[in-house]
């Protein structure tokens, strides 16, 4: 199981991931992550596409993805199933995808 990702409702957050595939070049690989309150859920309540990750160090494995504060605001706080996709060929089949619990915890201080 991969650690999980844990943020307080309405916080902005940086997440760093380091994809690899045994010897396979993973670069170029086009990455999702959605985040779902239940893993059978066909809407996700977080998404994030391709071009949301940084992959200024694809090279060496490693991809950032920034959460915003409106990302996390109207969240319930509690324990989500979150999944990271990596597609790493130009089909339809998912060569990688990693289960990551994504908990949510409430804000004490409130913004306006």
């Amino acid at each position: 199981m991969a650690n999980a990702i844990k943020l307080k409702a309405g916080e902005a957050k940086t997440v760093n991931f380091h994809i690899t595939k045994g010897g396979v070049d993973v670069a170029d690989a086009t990455l999702t992550f959605e985040v779902k309150v239940k893993a059978k859920d066909t809407s996700p309540v977080l998404s994030k596409a391709d071009t949301d990750f940084n992959k200024d160090d694809k090279a060496n494995g490693n991809y950032t993805l920034n959460f915003e504060v409106d990302d996390t605001k109207g969240l319930v706080a509690k324990t989500y199933v979150s999944e990271l996709k990596t597609v790493i060929t130009a089909d339809t089949d998912v060569d990688k995808s990693y289960d990551i619990p994504f908990i949510v915890e409430r804000a004490v201080i409130k913004e306006a």
